[in-house]
């Protein structure tokens, strides 16, 4: 769901869920004036983050310092007047990378600047994909999604729900980074190995150093692929080379003349 300006919303369930409040006490608060969330044009409750942060300052006065609702209402001031309501669909808003992180960040209870602490990325920057900005690369992305706990392929959602041991080149789910890299994945279901077929265009790359439980093989199938092991050096790999190390060693990677195709396995899949 997104609000007329393109940011996202979140219904009641979800933010009780994330608060650790009841869905009455949401209601409560919004009949005594401490919050005003928008509604749809078929009346459902849409809150913004600002009215999710302003939920958490409200549960901070009543529990922490024990404020009745009047003494809330002066101490924040009234709630702030929300868009309007637009049901008109947004592109992709459910599956965006940008709304994944978000709902991510809010179902872990997390603010921006915790996040930026436990990732070393800046707030504006993580701010930015939050709201559907480009710059999420390969090695940002990683970082993000480990402080939620989650692998590469589940935060696109790139598993194949069946077990086969066959995938069509067809069928492989894909992962696709604003600068180009793909990720398709080769396996399903649950396994020790995770391999990818990885293209990378010229220029492109992981943009930074990652790094993450588990073993790396690498088999160049075209170009050239440069892969640096913080502190070991840089490996130039090229058509039919081979490649092993320890994930992790902090690790980075990039083609730099020219596109590369190459087998990328982890194991186990942590990535």
């Amino acid at each position: 769901m997104a609000t007329r300006e393109g940011s996202v919303g979140f219904s009641i369930g979800e933010v009780s869920q994330a608060i650790g409040l009841a869905p009455q006490t949401l209601r409560l608060w919004e009949r005594e004036q401490l919050v005003k969330p928008r509604r749809t044009g078929r009346g459902y409750r849409v809150y913004s983050e600002a009215d999710v942060e302003r939920l958490r300052k409200i549960k901070q006065l009543r529990k922490a310092e024990g404020l009745n609702f009047a003494a809330i209402r002066k101490t924040l001031g009234p709630p702030p007047e929300n868009a309007e309501p637009d049901d008109s669909p947004k592109e992709n808003s459910e599956s965006s990378p940008g709304e994944r992180l978000r709902r991510l960040r809010l179902k872990s209870r997390r603010t921006l600047k915790e996040v930026a602490e436990a990732t070393g990325l800046s707030i504006s920057f993580i701010s930015a994909l939050e709201r559907g900005g480009s710059g999420a690369s390969v090695s940002s992305l990683r970082l993000l999604a480990e402080v939620y706990g989650l692998t590469m392929r589940e935060f696109f959602g790139a598993d194949l729900d069946h077990k086969a041991p066959l995938v069509r080149e067809s069928e492989r789910p894909v992962m696709r980074w604003d600068n180009g890299v793909r990720f398709e994945e080769m396996t399903t279901g649950e396994k020790v190995m995770d391999p990818s077929y990885i293209k990378v265009p010229s220029g492109a790359g992981s943009e930074g150093f990652y790094s993450h439980e588990g073993e790396e093989f690498i088999f160049i199938v075209s170009g050239t692929l440069h892969v640096e092991l913080k502190d070991q050096g840089t490996h130039v790999v090229g058509p039919g080379d081979t490649l092993y190390f320890y994930s992790t060693t902090p690790h980075r990677w990039w083609a730099e003349n020219g596109p590369v195709e190459a087998v990328y396995v982890n194991t186990p899949p942590t990535f």
